[in-house]
């Protein structure tokens, strides 16, 4: 039985439009590697692979509990987000969540008339699926990293992204701390120290257990994330690169937009240059 999208009630919030400027980003196509730990102690793995072709971004983000963490907590987390190549806007994702014995299946799709499509399947539930308008900008979480790493930034600046996952919806706010190095496998890395700030806007739903975070942004055009390191209420996790394994194939040399439009990329400075 379908579920109603009435049952969405959500806080009212207005975030600014943003468009992603290429001439200083230029993601890296390939496989990232991140090991987690809590309080010091190696807890999972997370796996980040970005691949991208004329029209779309397609990112796969995978994660798990490492097997002696297995006995206390299992985690096994998929998700694959595809996004346009073009203006970075959502098109759709597909999330499978595995914690111990529940599992939650999340499939979301930003149609091209502005309506958000998300079926929700948990275990033993039946599906629900919700139509669902937004007067606001809104992202999907992957949409919203790469539009925020794509953005030039001044120190103190803070933007906000309404961000909806297919389940929860919330606002985003980055703030760019301060630029510092970082040793990232031995190698000092310039990079952006950026504080965020997660507010739930569904209005039943309870604030996350975050206290506080930092997340660490390579300062280059590929805006790496370096590592994230979050204060919760049952200590420290952090979460940092230990490997990145580049894509083998030629990155495309045009961005065409969904409506079939298409763009030059200009090697030479990155720019988006209308045919």
């Amino acid at each position: 039985q379908a579920a109603s999208s009435q049952e969405f009630k959500w806080v009212q919030v207005s975030t600014p439009i943003y468009r992603p400027e290429f001439a200083d980003f230029d993601p890296a196509r390939g496989t990232y590697t991140y090991q987690v730990s809590w309080q010091g102690i190696p807890a999972a793995e997370l796996q980040v692979e970005v691949d991208q072709d004329d029209q779309y971004y397609r990112i796969t983000v995978q994660a798990k509990t490492y097997s002696p963490i297995d006995f206390f907590y299992k985690l096994r987390y998929r998700s694959e987000g595809v996004i346009s190549s073009y203006d970075l806007m959502p098109v759709k994702s597909i999330t499978e969540h595995r914690e111990n014995s529940k599992l939650k299946h999340t499939q979301v799709s930003f149609l091209e008339n502005g309506e958000i499509l998300t079926v929700q399947a948990d275990k033993n539930k039946p599906p629900e699926v919700h139509h669902i308008n937004s007067d606001n900008f809104t992202l999907d979480p992957f949409s919203a990293a790469f539009l925020a790493r794509s953005l030039n930034w001044e120190i103190g600046q803070t933007r906000k992204f309404d961000t909806f996952n297919g389940r929860s919806r919330y606002l985003v706010s980055l703030t760019a701390e301060s630029k510092s190095t970082l040793k990232v496998n031995g190698v000092e890395r310039e990079v952006w120290v950026v504080v965020p700030k997660v507010e739930y806007l569904n209005k039943k739903q309870k604030q996350q257990k975050l206290r506080s975070a930092k997340i660490y942004v390579s300062a280059d055009k590929s805006r790496e994330i370096l590592q994230i390191v979050s204060e919760v209420f049952v200590g420290s996790v952090k979460t940092k690169m230990t490997a990145f394994t580049p894509a083998q194939s030629p990155a495309p040399k045009i961005r065409v937009a969904r409506n079939g439009s298409e763009f030059d990329v200009a090697p030479e400075s990155n720019l988006l240059l209308s045919r």
